[in-house]
């Protein structure tokens, strides 16, 4: 107990001390300079005791210290490095005046710290009371503490002020509007705000770029950024490459991308890790086969888990699940540990591809109950999808139970996964309880109950879901949903419905209704509904053999040999051929 208390008597003259130091030091700070050049010292070791001693002695030289703003802000800076806001807040409401650094730094430390833009706000509205003039700082910092999408007035205002005091043509203001806009109303707002900046750097060029990406408007992205290197001498950077990257998504894109690997090797950026993530993303969606990518992959030093996840990625998309493992094992060679974008890639490779590997996935599922990424609703989805590829129900839908947060995907993934694998009436009832828990399906969800009942042979069912989502839920429906319920009546028998259905529903034009109605007419044997579905489908897809393949079946059904014969004289007339069929074995 003695011990005890000579220990904390021990750390109280400690303090004591190192206090009596503090002030010793402030002390013999001659003037302000002084004492402002100690408590920058003091801030920067978070020494509080010396901080506070600095205060007194400001207190002390009230009248010296008042028209002082450096010192003031320095000292209200000071508390807000230390973690004291609430300290902080009480200095600069005893402060006696205040200037537009005062409220930047004070408003800065709200945005930062609660992400709350409420008492930003109040504090701006307060600075314009007090008769001061914001700047480029007050403004940029006020846009990025504000989601536009919650409160599009303010943002309007907020670029109104920056217009009324002229600060619209700063590059930062600017870029923060430019980005503000694009959140909130697309890309066209987000122009005008960018057109608006007098003298455009590599950040403003850079964050319109991006937003052009960010919003899928290609032409406009390339544009922007020819219109950088233009006006720029030519300067560019690694993030405007990578944003432009973002464009190549598809083989006709192969072209741009490889024009951006060279621009990326004359400036020297290919070696820059998130430019080569970016190179191996576009290569692995636009070239054929997996060779760039591979090759690119070796060439990148010090690869992080981005560029694991973006090889692996690559992998499962070309079906390549033993090359998948390789890799996967070289990353956890080299102590990178996935997360839960890494996880959610790689669990494609066990579902998908001719040869599902269910053990594998559990190894990796093993790995995921290890991991932080345990609770992300995506990896869980990731999951349930890859254990109904497996064809292991029991296991989709334990992982589903015990998920700590669901979304409208999981409830989706569920449904589909029951539909395919002919649970139809499971599928509705997760569909129903979906509803009921205040979950609000969309699209795909719909298709996934739709497809459910085409599979289970639940006619009326389908038909009410349909209903029920132009109706109930105010979807406009499309093509794919339209087609389902052609298959839906079709494979019922009801034939001359499915038909009506698509006239009815004005899709007489659409290739995809008259490919479902063919397949129904094929399973029953229905020749002359088939040949006229045949014959539309060959007028709106010329190139196509499948109408061919399938009213040849037709008739060879019926043993209607001599049709099948002129069918297949028009069919190589046309110049097309049927695919060779191959066994497995």
């Amino acid at each position: 107990m003695l011990r005890k208390i000579s220990r904390r008597g021990d750390r109280q003259q400690s303090s004591l001390t190192l206090s009596r130091r503090c002030y010793a030091t402030v002390i013999a700070a001659g003037n302000l300079s002084d004492l402002a050049a100690a408590l920058q010292s003091f801030t920067t070791t978070g020494n509080i005791h010396g901080g506070a001693a600095v205060h007194a002695q400001i207190i002390i030289l009230h009248d010296l210290a008042t028209k002082s703003f450096s010192l003031w802000n320095k000292l209200l800076k000071f508390y807000l490095s230390c973690g004291h806001p609430r300290v902080a807040r009480l200095v600069f409401d005893r402060m006696p005046e205040r200037d537009a650094v005062s409220y930047n730094t004070l408003i800065s430390a709200h945005i930062r710290c609660t992400r709350d833009p409420t008492e930003s706000v109040l504090l701006y509205s307060r600075m314009l009371s007090e008769g001061l003039m914001p700047n480029a700082l007050t403004l940029s910092f006020l846009l990025s503490g504000h989601n536009p999408t919650r409160n599009p007035s303010l943002l309007r205002q907020i670029h109104s002020h920056s217009i009324k005091f002229g600060l619209n043509s700063d590059e930062f203001v600017g870029g923060a509007l430019v980005n503000a806009y694009r959140k909130l109303t697309g890309i066209e707002l987000a122009v005008y705000a960018f057109e608006d900046i007098t003298n455009h750097d590599l950040v403003s060029w850079n964050i319109m770029i991006d937003a052009c990406a960010s919003g899928g408007r290609n032409e406009k992205t390339i544009a922007v950024f020819s219109r950088m290197r233009l006006e720029n001498g030519g300067e560019l950077d690694s993030f405007a490459i990578a944003s432009v990257l973002k464009t190549c998504s598809e083989k006709r894109d192969l072209k741009l991308g490889i024009q951006l690997h060279c621009c990326a090797l004359k400036f020297g950026l290919d070696s820059d890790r998130p430019v080569g993530n970016s190179l191996l993303t576009m290569y692995s969606r636009c070239a054929d086969g997996i060779g760039s990518a591979a090759h690119l992959f070796e060439r990148i030093e010090e690869p992080n888990i981005i560029t694991w996840t973006a090889m692996i990625g690559a992998l499962v998309q070309n079906e390549m699940t033993e090359e998948v493992m390789i890799i996967y094992r070289k990353m956890l060679g080299a102590g990178v540990r996935e997360n839960e974008f890494c996880f959610a890639s790689i669990l494609p490779a066990f579902g998908g591809g001719s040869s599902p590997s269910i053990d594998r996935g559990r190894m990796v599922h093993s790995r995921v109950s290890k991991s932080v990424a345990q609770s992300d609703i995506g990896v869980g989805n990731a999951l349930i999808d890859m254990y109904f590829k497996c064809g292991s129900l029991e296991d989709a839908r334990l992982v589903f139970d015990t998920m700590a947060a669901v979304d409208v995907v999981s409830w989706t993934v569920m449904i589909h996964g029951h539909g395919q694998h002919g649970r139809g009436r499971e599928a509705l009832e997760l569909f129903s309880l979906m509803k009921r828990r205040g979950f609000r399906p969309d699209g795909v969800t719909f298709l996934g109950a739709l497809s459910s009942c085409s599979h289970g042979g639940l006619v009326d069912e389908g038909i009410a879901i349909f209903e029920s989502m132009i109706g109930e839920h105010r979807m406009k429906p499309g093509k794919e949903h339209f087609a389902c319920v052609v298959d839906l009546v079709g494979r019922s028998g009801r034939l001359k419905g499915a038909e009506s259905f698509i006239e009815e529903m004005g899709m007489a034009s659409e290739a995809l209704a008259w490919e479902t109605l063919l397949g129904a007419c094929e399973i029953y044997g229905e020749m002359e509904m088939g040949k006229k579905a045949a014959e539309r489908l060959m007028a709106l897809k010329p190139g196509n053999n499948g109408p061919y393949v399938s009213l040849s079946n037709i008739y060879a059904g019926r043993k209607l040999w001599e049709e099948k014969g002129l069918l297949r004289e028009r069919l190589d007339s046309s110049g097309m051929r049927k695919d060779a069929a191959q066994s497995w074995v």
